[in-house]
Parts: C-alpha cells; structure tokens; sequence
C-alpha cells in the first residue's frame, strides 16, 4: 500500500465539525443566532472568508438559514436525525433525542424474531427478541416511525426495554449502562417506499405517500448484533449523511 501524507482538516471545515455536532445534539436549537462572522472569525483566529466557507457549507446541508440579519440555526424545521445522528449524540452526551424532539413509544415486548430480523441480526427465525415501535415528533409533527429489534436476553438487565416507559439514554445507552455491552460499528441501507396503513397513521400521511424507508445494524465488538432498526421518514424531510 503507497503511504499517504495525513493533513488536518482545513479550518472551516472544523468549524463546520463543530457546529454540525452543537446542532445535531440539540444544543443549538432552531432558531438560534451564531455569532456574527467578525465575532467568530475572532473567536477561532480564523479570516472572515474562512467563516464564510463554513456557513456556507453549513446551509448546504439544511444546518442554518442566512440573512441580513445574521445565521439562524434552522435544521428542526425541515431535517430529521438518522439512526447514525442518534448514536452519536448518545455516545457524546448521553442523551438520544435532542431537546427539539420527542419520542412515543407505541408498543414494545418480547416477541419471535420475523424471517426478516432473524436473518438481519445472524439468528433463527423464532428465536426470542425485543420488538419497540416508536413515532418520533418535532413539536406536535411525527417525523420518523422506527421498530428496533434487540436480543431477547437483554430484558433479564434491562426490563424496561419490554415496557412502553421512555428510556432516558435511550435503549443501547441503557444495554451498556447494565451490561457493558455497547455499539462499535453501525451500517445503513435506505430506499424509496410507499406507506403502508400503519406507517401512515404513525405519520399522519396518506397510505401510499412516497417514504423514505431504511434499515440499521448496530454490530458489538464480537460482531453480533445489538439493535436492528427500521426508519421510516415522511416526503419532504431532510436527513444529512456525513
């Protein structure tokens, strides 16, 4: 293998680092001012023009708004988080939806795992799992259906994971919280679908809109799998890939 010079980011994009995380986790809400160009190109002892890349690349991906009045924090109003977004914050702060989202859960047990899980997660059709259904709301507006499916054993250290009661953590917070065990690798696949009945009335859309539709694999060290997601998102929400 040729070997290859490691450079560091150039700054803005740090500072684009930066801000993406502030905003995904929640800490900056929709809304919220930056700090205007000449304050921040302070703050970092950075040019004016390498604050202007980072608010640029910024918006390019629905992360702020920019006006004569300054750049708003504007990602809750059309974007949602991926499963990916969730984990991190989980892993940084300790807390998987931020503060501008809710969550329901709609039903959670231990149920056998479907032909479609078991072979997702390495297991027999049958076996024991955890099933939770969950909608996920920005304010009063459902922006994401998701079922997870974890290994059954778990409920003998988590109980609640079999209950509707919120999680605070989140589930995997909770897994490692009692049993050390915790996500190290995670995988995504998405695809264009329509809804079906009960997608539709988790979303409140019609049955048959277009969705977005993806599934997640959260892999341990040993290589099982500790969650199996599927997400469904309705037409018109953004999700950012980075």
């Amino acid at each position: 293998m040729t070997p290859r010079i490691q450079r560091p980011e150039p700054p803005y994009l740090q500072l684009v680092a930066h801000y993406r995380t502030l905003i995904k986790d929640g800490e900056l809400k929709s809304g919220t001012r930056l700090p205007a160009t000449r304050e921040l190109a302070d703050q970092w002892q950075v040019s004016h023009t390498t604050v202007a890349k980072a608010v640029t690349l910024l918006r390019s991906e629905g992360l702020v708004e920019t006006s004569n009045q300054g750049t708003t924090v504007s990602f809750g109003e059309t974007n949602t988080y991926t499963p990916r977004d969730r984990l991190r914050a989980m892993k940084r702060s300790g807390r998987i939806y931020p503060h501008s989202e809710a969550t329901r859960i709609l039903a959670a047990a231990v149920v056998p795992a479907p032909e479609h899980v078991a072979a997702a997660m390495g297991i027999e059709e049958g076996d024991q799992v955890v099933r939770r259904e969950r909608v996920t709301l920005h304010g009063d507006v459902p922006v994401t259906h998701s079922v997870t499916w974890m290994p059954g054993e778990l409920v003998d250290s988590v109980p609640e994971l079999a209950t509707t009661e919120r999680i605070p953590g989140g589930t995997v917070g909770a897994v490692r919280e009692r049993t050390g065990r915790e996500v190290t690798r995670d995988t995504y696949r998405e695809c264009a679908r329509r809804a079906t009945a009960e997608i539709a009335a988790a979303l409140e859309v019609a049955e048959g809109d277009p969705v977005l539709y993806g599934q997640n694999t959260w892999y341990e060290d040993s290589g099982a799998v500790l969650e199996f997601g599927e997400f469904t998102i309705p037409e018109g929400r953004w999700i950012s890939v980075v």
